[in-house]
């Protein structure tokens, strides 16, 4: 699939990637189900649950547990309560958006009082477009995301890029460092057998282990977890 910068996700936006949160577990292979947390479970309001570290991470997804004295932890605990609606957290995410200069989502407020944010594809797919358009080397540039297993988002976004012919023989690797994303280095470069095309692929799974890192260092955070997909163990063979 193909994200031109004039168009969008057909399932893009927030209360897409909410369903999708709230239904994937449905869509994947028997055995399997999403660490998040429904509303009205026991979790504790204060303890990260027990994941297991090897189990595959959600690409783009964070799980966020504010502090209760701090005014993203107060503005949750209200949407838990009911005193206020789901678009009264939609400024945690921007301020996070803003402070990590990358676009996120609020997608659900956990019973235990955690945000579940989601990376913004398509809003990131739109600014990495706008950045490669200025350019003076490019002459097209689109972006593509793979195709996403088990109804899952994708671990990867391609920005693919055509070059002017006159581009110099750096001219790849300079613009490459320029369109890094905020924790991350450069992308990866790929060459096509086209000739003067490169493709520019950003590891989604790599990015959310490093904002996990990042948002760590926050005073107003407790903690901070990926959205991890849980299999039960196997069962015991028979003796």
């Amino acid at each position: 699939m193909k994200i031109l910068a004039d168009r969008g996700s057909p399932c893009s936006g927030r209360a897409a990637r909410a369903l999708v949160a709230l239904t994937v577990v449905l869509e994947l292979m028997p055995g399997m189900a999403l660490a998040v947390v429904p509303p009205g479970s026991a979790a504790s309001a204060s303890t990260p649950r027990a994941t297991p570290p090897s189990a595959p991470i959600v690409s783009g997804d964070l799980i966020v547990k504010f502090r209760d004295a701090s005014e993203p932890g107060r503005q949750l605990a209200a949407v838990l309560a009911g005193q206020r609606d789901m678009a009264s957290a939609a400024p945690v995410a921007s301020r996070l958006s803003a402070d990590l200069g990358l676009p996120l989502q609020m997608v659900q407020v956990t019973s235990g009082r955690e945000a579940l944010l989601a990376l913004d594809r398509e809003a990131l797919g739109r600014s990495l477009l706008s950045r490669a358009g200025r350019e003076a080397q490019v002459q097209r540039a689109t972006m593509t995301v793979p195709p996403p297993g088990g109804g899952l988002p994708g671990a990867q976004l391609v920005l693919r890029i055509e070059w002017r012919p006159a581009a110099p023989a750096g001219a790849v690797q300079a613009v490459a460092s320029r369109l890094a994303l905020p924790s991350l280095p450069a992308p990866q470069v790929q060459g096509e057998s086209t000739g003067n095309v490169s493709r520019l692929v950003y590891d989604i799974d790599a990015l959310t282990l490093a904002l996990i890192e990042r948002l760590q260092r926050r005073s107003d955070v407790e903690y901070v977890q990926a959205n991890r997909l849980l299999r039960p163990a196997a069962p015991a063979a028979s003796r």
